[in-house]
């Protein structure tokens, strides 16, 4: 629909809506987070000597205990935070630290180059509080530097084979209940019997039950989602993957143009023939054969993996809407003869929010391309610390 509607309009304008159709992409690029948002308390033991050296130490010591705060964040890799650790002191000396942080806000006033005015005094401590905002830009291009890549050796190759798939259909289980109705009657009768008027009485109740069974079980069952492959949203996503690849230093590409050369199933060909499992996964044959031609064309690293995109579903903590994606993915290297797995991320899922009652495909966008960088910063951290890149 774009491309019609630039063609109809004359020259000057085809100019001016396509770069507006540029920096639409860009914008959808950029809904990554590219910097984290951390609460930091820091505590020092006070004197009164009216030394503005304590202070300084007071606002350098919060600016490590944000970075030691990234590390502990659940949403940091495992080994990212290792690696952070590796570097600490150098990361966090005077003159380097501060290129790790786009911004401060502190409670109170507070100078963070001369320590002016910062901390409250309590409980004989010197007490700094606020939110510190560290660049993930930042951090990644310094921990980039030290990898082997940095030392002027070429950049590694990246093949890479991904499928998306997307909900299809949902079956909703309902919790199984019964709904009990009794009903109750009751009659009497008195019989007169005798001069005297003497009578006696005579009665009975009647009470009828019915009982209403609903659902298919008397336990609460997790909805089954069917899952279908979309061949427009892996093309995207496998975009969205080689450029974090590109921007961590690897020379990334699509593997299929490799299997292509050598006249074997692409992702479609293998769709079509059931090389392709009900779970996304290749099928082993397949696989054993896109490895030996990995191996063959001695490609450094082979990533192959599978994302999951769900329905869009409520975010309990910002009221937004968001839609999940689950990754897993195995990255494979030659050593010797053979190609071996030596980074990987078990099934992880990764979140795109969008507004409620907004566009959920803008809640894609930013799962596809948050799920792509967070499990691609996964990876490479995992090569650092093994010392393969």
């Amino acid at each position: 629909m774009v491309v019609k509607v630039i063609e109809s309009l004359p020259g000057s304008a085809k100019i001016l809506a396509a770069i507006i159709a540029v920096a639409m992409t860009s914008v959808a690029a950029s809904a990554v987070a590219q910097e984290m948002q951390y609460k930091v308390q820091t505590r020092m033991v006070y004197s009164d000597d009216g030394n503005h050296g304590v202070r300084r130490e007071l606002v350098h010591q919060f600016k490590k205990d944000a970075l030691k705060s990234m590390m502990a964040d659940p949403q940091t890799p495992e080994t990212r935070a290792r690696l952070i650790e590796q570097y600490f002191d150098e990361m966090t000396d005077y003159e380097t630290v501060d290129k790790f942080f786009t911004k401060f806000q502190f409670r109170g006033a507070c100078n963070t180059r001369n320590g002016d005015e910062c901390g409250q005094v309590r409980d004989n401590a010197l007490i700094l509080e606020g939110m510190a905002w560290v660049s993930t830009n930042a951090i990644n291009n310094f921990l980039q530097s030290k990898s082997a890549a940095s030392s002027g050796m070429e950049a590694s190759e990246f093949g890479t084979f991904f499928i998306a798939r997307k909900v299809s259909s949902r079956k909703v289980f309902e919790e199984k209940k019964k709904k009990i109705q009794t009903q109750e009657s009751a009659s009497s009768t008195e019989v007169v019997a005798g001069g005297d008027d003497t009578s006696s009485v005579s009665g009975g109740s009647e009470q009828s039950m019915s009982v209403k069974t609903t659902g298919g079980s008397r336990e609460l069952k997790a909805d089954a989602f069917k899952y279908e492959i979309d061949l427009n949203l892996t093309d995207r996503l496998g975009k969205a993957i080689n450029g974090s690849l590109a921007n961590a230093g690897f020379e990334a590409f699509p593997f299929e143009d490799i299997l292509y050369d050598y006249d074997m199933d692409g992702l479609e060909e293998m769709i079509a023939n059931g090389a392709i499992g009900p779970d996304g996964t290749v099928a082993r044959k397949s696989l054993s054969r896109m490895r030996k031609v990995a191996a063959e064309e001695e490609i450094t690293f082979v990533g192959i993996g599978v994302v999951d995109f769900g329905l869009g579903e409520g975010n309990s903590v910002t009221g937004d809407m968001r839609v999940p994606a689950t990754v897993s993915m195995e990255v494979f290297m030659k050593k010797g003869r053979r190609m071996t797995v030596v980074a990987s991320v078990p099934a992880t899922t990764f979140y795109g929010n969008y507004p409620v009652g907004g566009d959920y495909t803008v809640g894609l966008t930013n799962a596809l391309n948050n799920s792509a960088k967070r499990a691609m910063d996964t990876i490479v951290s995992q090569l650092q610390v093994s010392g393969y890149y």
